[in-house]
């Protein structure tokens, strides 16, 4: 009798909830089209990507997917989406798309048009009834729909092109693919998710942080049209909207807005973005102590309040208390090593370079890819790097680090909660590399896909 058994890829379709039809259909479109895909990823000086390409491509290839357009279709694109009328952005992208003779496509070729404007952060007004009877109500359904779409395939393919898969484990369109192919791959990782991110509020990605902003009510403290205005005049960073100097302009700003009070909304603002972080880090931490034995509560609280030396011995405290196995690379007698090697049995080995910042302070781009130049003058340029940010990532980084294969980077309480995990044992030592091993920045918001338990609910 054959035995069956549950591949990677076959748990994240089956957790995505898209049609098995969909998963093989967006994974050899993405085989077969994985060189100009990647092309289209900025690679910081040597090339600028184009990222709207690219986004535009992979809205499309979710919508003539069969999840959208075959008779089983479980997903709709909007009645009016259908209109003959003149498109220049498919014919311009027809090439990468997933299905080139666009015209048998038209409603997915129009409505990704029209989401290429949302993402730019057009007003909902000025989009709706651009197509017959399309509204707000309909626009929003639709990102709703693929930001799902997006996330599951997203997931997939992280576990598709995993390197320590064998051949027969990976999806058929990935077998014949070489190692570099799959690694290419990877790095589409990150963009997916800022897509899936800036589908669901329509804004750029570097206005995207200004969204988690909360008022005392636990309303967004900013709008959409708030945060595209500030975005605009260059006060969307979040070092710029913090910034003192930058008061003028930015009751200016609101005052242009329509805000009766803009001092009073200026003050708050600057406060709110002081106390962002910390405000993530204080409503995580709560959650994940919440879960812990006694006994075990006090690692996870030395692993957020610690700095410098004290939090590497923090580290080392839950990596030890985890049964992690780890080599202390940086001794103080090479100079410009790196701090650790994770090691996993039967997985590469992971390097980890902890930065830490005092204060409410970030770690910078610099900081975070120091890591990158230290693995490759001590030999180890093959080795996947991590970058552990204490007590945080400066929010516009992500997006700058979109070329960086080799490199991921995790927020302290994001590998908290993946600790919290690793202690109640519903996941273990494999999960761990397969969630650290993504490049990009590394999220508890993609645990779940590495767990063994079918929920945690009372994660974040």
């Amino acid at each position: 009798m054959k035995k069956l058994h549950a591949t990677e890829t076959g748990r994240q379709v089956a957790f995505s909830g898209l049609l098995p039809e969909t998963a093989h259909y967006l994974l050899q479109y993405l085989a077969d089209k994985g060189s100009a895909l990647r092309a289209m990823v900025p690679n910081g000086e040597q090339s600028s990507g184009d990222i709207n390409r690219l986004d535009y491509c992979l809205i499309n290839a979710c919508l003539t997917s069969p999840e959208f357009s075959s008779i089983q279709r479980t997903r709709f694109i909007p009645y009016g989406f259908d209109e003959t009328t003149q498109n220049d952005l498919v014919e311009a992208y027809a090439k990468n798309l997933a299905e080139p003779t666009w015209q048998a496509y038209r409603s997915a070729a129009n409505s990704s048009s029209l989401l290429m404007d949302w993402l730019d952060g057009v007003p909902v007004s000025l989009l709706e009834d651009q197509f017959p009877g399309v509204r707000a109500g309909s626009i929003m359904g639709l990102c709703r729909e693929l930001t799902w779409v997006l996330s599951g395939l997203a997931n997939i393919l992280a576990a598709a092109s995993k390197q320590s898969l064998s051949t027969e484990e990976r999806p058929q369109p990935f077998r014949l693919l070489s190692p570099q192919e799959l690694t290419d791959l990877r790095l589409l990782l990150s963009p997916i998710r800022l897509l899936q991110w800036r589908l669901a509020v329509g804004l750029p990605t570097a206005a995207l942080w200004m969204m988690e902003l909360r008022a005392e009510s636990g309303e967004r403290a900013i709008s959409r049209g708030e945060a595209i205005e500030l975005h605009k005049v260059g006060l969307g960073a979040f070092e710029s909207l913090r910034r003192k100097s930058n008061w003028p302009q930015l009751v200016d700003t609101l005052k242009a807005l329509g805000s009766s009070n803009a001092h009073e909304k200026a003050s708050e603002l600057q406060k709110l973005a002081n106390a962002w972080h910390d405000t993530v880090r204080r409503r995580r931490l709560t959650q994940q102590l919440a879960r812990l034995k006694d006994e075990d509560k006090p690692l996870i609280e030395n692993f957020y309040n610690s700095r410098e030396k004290d939090f590497e011995s923090a580290f080392e405290a839950l990596l030890a208390r985890a049964e992690i196995t780890y080599d202390l690379f940086d001794t103080g007698r090479k100079p410009g090593a790196f701090d650790y090697i994770l090691h996993f049995d039967g997985r590469p080995s992971i390097i980890v370079e902890c930065k830490t910042k005092q204060g409410s302070n970030l770690v910078d781009l610099n900081s975070a890819r120091v890591v990158l130049s230290s693995s490759e003058q001590f030999g180890h340029q093959d080795l996947f790097c991590v970058t552990l940010c204490q007590p945080g990532i400066d929010p516009n980084v992500p997006e700058q680090l979109q070329s960086c294969a080799r490199l991921g980077v995790v927020e302290t309480h994001d590998l908290a909660e993946a600790f919290v995990r690793l202690l109640r044992q519903t996941m273990d030592a494999h999960a761990l590399y397969d969630w650290l091993s993504q490049p990009g920045q590394i999220k508890a918001e993609t645990l779940f896909v590495h767990t063994r338990a079918a929920a945690e609910p009372e994660a974040p």
